[in-house]
């Protein structure tokens, strides 16, 4: 091989060299931007999760506070209960009373 030859072999070697560098740059460029925007998404995904907590922590402590009417108007439904028994009792009493009283002065 000449000389002229082995230069334009280097040449097109340091042309593709080059073209390779500017290539792996083109390359290093957009790896940093794909990564800049999935920095970005995860910054959102975090917010998201935040405001998930958040609202998670708010159904909750709703929730207390219907459990904890439920159960207050539970209680409220057992007393009512008992009162209705006990006055279902009273009333019989009194027509068992009446009905013994009305037979002693022959009314039946």
């Amino acid at each position: 091989m000449t000389n002229e030859q082995n230069d334009q072999i280097m040449q097109a070697i340091k042309e593709l060299h080059e073209q390779m560098n500017d290539g792996f740059v083109k390359i290093d460029k957009r790896f940093e931007e794909v990564d800049k925007r999935f920095k970005e998404v995860d910054k959102g995904f975090e917010e998201v999760d935040k405001r998930f907590d958040l609202m998670h922590q708010e159904m909750n402590t709703r929730f207390d506070e219907v459990d904890k009417r439920f159960d207050e108007m539970n209680e409220t439904a057992y007393k009512l209960k008992d009162s209705m028994d006990l006055l279902a009792k009273k009333n019989f009493e009194n027509e068992t009373e009446i009905h013994r009283i009305k037979k002693a002065i022959g009314q039946y």
